[in-house]
């Protein structure tokens, strides 16, 4: 049984809509699960012979590839002397924009335009809408928006993001992400660098198996090219995958495949495509050892099969 443990950011600076880790929080993290288990990179540990020891591993991952990891995360996993895996989004990180999940919150935030029109016939009724006003308003229609979107086929969801970053143009994106050089000196300190695809499209909801397939090999190459390796891992963005999404993966030369279903890996059972992660979260430090024991999940399967 291993806990594999997924961050995204962990930065000072809060944010209304996704906030990331608080940098106290993270190190609170770590300590924790470097004082309970011994932590190792998931790409050693998967096809040793220790895999099946019981309960004695955890692994720290983090997904799209923020410029904070570096900030704020390294010196903290230096501290603690764990390392960790990055799994990057190479568009982003060649173009220093951030994933499509941060840029449709962080417009909604900042945009002072209050006309958008969405009357986009897949879109829910009252998704459909032609004018925002005030910032509250903006806030509380992509709280809606967001988990829909996630539900589109990536062709649909594309056209509303479109339509949105035209709308709201008067907003600058921040340049927050990691280059190459900093990924080579994570990857020198003994950290590993893996794929988060080349533009963070959700595999599960896409029907084209040559976009499917140019998501993963070019991001792959992309890798290869920069740091010297085609990486094992592929980790699916936003944990959207399926039988199709896990066959690509492994024609294109990936060994591993990650998910997020909120579970420890049971290397006996699970499968290799399909290894689950605990995704922690900026809240209490009482919930968060919750989520670190998988206590929390337990509590929920429990009341869900009542």
């Amino acid at each position: 049984m291993i806990r594999n443990f997924l961050f995204h950011r962990v930065n000072p600076k809060r944010d209304a809509l996704w906030d990331p880790m608080d940098v106290s929080l993270f190190d609170k993290c770590v300590k924790h699960i470097s004082n309970k288990y011994e932590t190792i990179l998931f790409e050693e540990l998967a096809f040793s012979d220790n895999i099946n020891t019981a309960n004695r591993y955890a692994t720290i991952m983090f997904d799209d590839g923020f410029k904070d990891n570096m900030e704020y995360a390294i010196p903290i996993l230096e501290k603690y002397r764990c390392k960790a895996s990055f799994y990057v989004v190479t568009d982003c990180i060649d173009k220093n924009i951030p994933t499509w999940t941060f840029i449709l919150e962080f417009l909604f935030q900042f945009s002072e335009n209050e006309d958008l029109i969405l009357d986009f016939e897949f879109l829910l009724p009252e998704l459909r809408i032609k004018k925002l006003v005030g910032k509250e308003a903006k806030l509380n229609y992509v709280k809606k928006l967001k988990p829909f979107l996630k539900k589109l086929s990536d062709h649909e969801r594309d056209k509303v993001i479109n339509c949105i970053t035209a709308s709201f143009s008067d907003v600058e994106l921040p340049r927050i992400m990691m280059n190459w050089d900093d990924l080579k000196e994570i990857q020198n300190a003994g950290h590993y660098i893996g794929s988060h695809t080349l533009s963070h499209q959700m595999l599960g909801t896409m029907s084209n198996s040559t976009e499917i397939k140019n998501e993963l090999l070019g991001s792959g190459n992309r890798i290869k090219e920069m740091l010297g390796y085609f990486p094992l891992t592929i980790s699916y963005p936003v944990g959207s995958y399926n039988e199709t999404t896990k066959k690509i993966a492994q024609e294109t030369g990936y060994k591993i495949g990650l998910a997020v279903k909120q579970n420890i890996f049971n290397p006996q059972k699970d499968d290799m495509f399909e290894i689950p992660r605990i995704e922690l979260y900026n809240e209490s430090w009482f919930k968060t050892k919750l989520r670190i024991s998988n206590t929390l999940e337990n509590i929920k399967s429990l009341i869900r099969y009542r």
